[in-house]
């Protein structure tokens, strides 16, 4: 019997006898990137999971006896099966100083958790300190790949442990200038983990749509100087795919294999957005415009308008990413995979998501053609990656080099996560 990748984690997690089991999806900012300047816009994103790879974050949690330790592993396929082994394995220290030591390790995005959650709940911190616990964590998103995978991990972690200690939304175990642990709740923290206490530029996009699932129209008014938790206002979510009745959004994506770091991107147009360049505003003041518009083309289940605003989307944000002094604009490899795939007639258009400078694009067809359609996208990559004339007749000034870079490129069908992160 073939098992799926899905169960076949679930059924090694389970086999580890753990007390929890967590999963965060992955996202796609369907209108983007606002993220990091979001405030005052609306900006439509969905979490999605992959149909063959789950494209999630899995983690659990059990106590256990003796020193509290870390978990990491890592997913193989060989041929038509898949293994599961340890990555690396860390015990760690609980108290304050221990945890920030370890901001700048290969675990920083879950001891950097462990820390604001021990500042933002006195009841957390006291269940915390007085129990040892293993953390487990095993992805299936692509690292630096655009789709959220950071956020998802923090995300899980902190649902996690909210779910493990019996604190999510938990009102009898308040302090009095505390807040209750729900999914905003944990957005907003997810946001200051990333953005204050480990120094990576980020905004609230991700963090809201990955906590609570689903397509949705999200608000930042008020939200643009990412001020503490309670002195600014929390994120609007508006939740459209069943409003609309949305099933499932016709979308291939394909992770280019080109590694990228979002907070150095998303610092550099964030620094320059609030310098109040006239160039920038007037751009992000543009794909704001282009981001309610596109609503109604949801609204309608009409793809071949939303794919102009796509495009629209693209040009703005290589523009924008020019001025900023990237010299491919949005990237070099996403370019050449939207021009690749923008030649088939029933693509209505592909775009960004994430940050740019590498990691993934996504096609928005014909929902009747979406195998046919991802058949046709690997074979034109594979065209110009092993014939040189055809590189350089279809891109006269890019580098043939990046060629050996989109060898690493893998294509995601999807579905819209209705859940956001959940417990298994």
């Amino acid at each position: 019997m073939v098992i799926s990748l899905l169960n076949y984690i679930k059924n090694f997690l389970l086999s580890l006898k753990p007390d929890i089991i967590i999963q965060a999806p992955s996202r796609i900012n369907i209108i983007n990137p606002l993220d990091a300047v979001e405030g005052d816009f609306w900006m439509p994103s969905v979490a999605i999971n992959g149909l063959t790879n789950p494209l999630s974050v899995f983690l659990y949690i059990k106590e256990i006896e003796g020193e509290n330790r870390i978990k990491v592993y890592t997913l193989k396929k060989m041929m038509t099966q898949y293994s599961i082994e340890v990555k690396s394995e860390e015990l760690f220290l609980k108290n304050r100083e221990g945890l920030i030591a370890k901001f700048r390790g290969q675990n920083k995005l879950i001891y950097a958790s462990l820390y604001r959650f021990c500042e933002m709940s006195s009841c957390f911190k006291n269940s915390f300190l007085n129990s040892n616990i293993e953390i487990g964590l095993i992805t299936t998103i692509p690292e630096k790949s655009g789709l959220g995978g950071s956020a998802a991990i923090i995300i899980a972690l902190l649902f996690g442990l909210a779910q493990f200690y019996d604190i999510y939304n938990n009102f009898n175990k308040l302090k009095e200038n505390e807040f209750p642990i729900n999914k905003d709740i944990i957005a907003e923290m997810a946001t200051k983990i990333e953005d204050e206490d480990l120094k990576i530029t980020a905004g609230y996009g991700d963090r809201y749509v990955i906590s609570r699932g689903g397509l949705s129209f999200c608000s930042y008014y008020g939200k643009l100087y990412h001020k503490n938790l309670s002195k600014e206002p929390l994120a609007i979510y508006d939740r459209i795919d069943d409003t609309y009745e949305l099933n499932n959004i016709p979308i291939i994506i394909c992770y280019s294999g080109v590694l990228h770091d979002s907070g150095d991107v998303h610092g550099k147009l964030r620094k320059i957005y609030l310098q109040n360049n006239p160039i920038f505003l007037g751009s992000y003041k543009k794909l704001a415009e282009i981001a309610w518009r596109s609503r109604f083309a949801i609204m309608k289940h009409d793809w071949a308008r939303l794919g102009k605003y796509f495009k629209e989307n693209t040009k703005i944000m290589n523009h924008i990413m020019k001025e900023a002094g990237f010299k491919y604009g949005i990237g070099l490899a996403n370019n050449i995979l939207i021009d690749l795939i923008e030649e088939h007639p029933d693509v209505y258009a592909a775009k960004l998501t994430g940050a740019g400078g590498g990691g993934s694009v996504f096609a928005l067809v014909n929902p009747n053609k979406k195998r046919t359609i991802l058949n046709y996208w690997q074979d034109k990559l594979n065209e110009i990656i092993t014939n040189k004339e055809i590189f350089v007749s279809k891109f006269p000034s890019f580098p043939v080099d990046i060629t050996h870079k989109l060898k690493n490129t893998q294509f995601y069908h999807i579905k819209i996560d209705k859940d956001g992160v959940k417990k298994l």
